[in-house]
């Protein structure tokens, strides 16, 4: 797939994006709506897990440490209501754990910094498996 057809497949879905930092959020409010067709924000892992509930999307782009509830936790009570659910880890840390748990998820994995060219990437292969 190229850039433009994941873009337009884009286009169809519904996201739920899962961060701690308020300033991350507020930097993917103004991104991910120009990419998806719904999109939805949560603060830590408990209220990801309720957003989900509530909107069901069809894609979770959420990070790994977070209070409460971390990421990993979160995606398994995720994959409990929707084994099928798309997600893409996000971390500040290159942990091999942490990868191959993702992994093991069928999940995709990020370092941040995020840039467009690596999200895409991954955003298509989690697309596409």
């Amino acid at each position: 797939m190229n850039k433009e057809v994941i873009k337009t497949k884009l286009k169809e879905l519904s996201v739920l994006f899962v961060d701690d930092e308020k300033i991350v959020i507020d930097i993917m409010k103004e991104i991910l709506p120009m990419l998806f067709k719904k999109t939805y924000y949560a603060i830590d892992g408990h209220k990801g897990l309720e957003e989900f509930k509530k909107h069901l999307p069809d894609l979770v782009i959420t990070d790994l440490s977070m209070p409460k509830l971390d990421g990993l936790n979160m995606i398994k009570h995720m994959k409990t209501i929707n084994a099928n659910i798309k997600v893409v880890c996000i971390s500040g840390h290159n942990e091999e754990k942490n990868i191959q748990e993702c992994k093991s998820l069928g999940c995709g994995y990020i370092v941040k910094p995020i840039n467009s060219k690596i999200l895409f990437k991954v955003l298509e292969e989690v697309l596409i498996t």
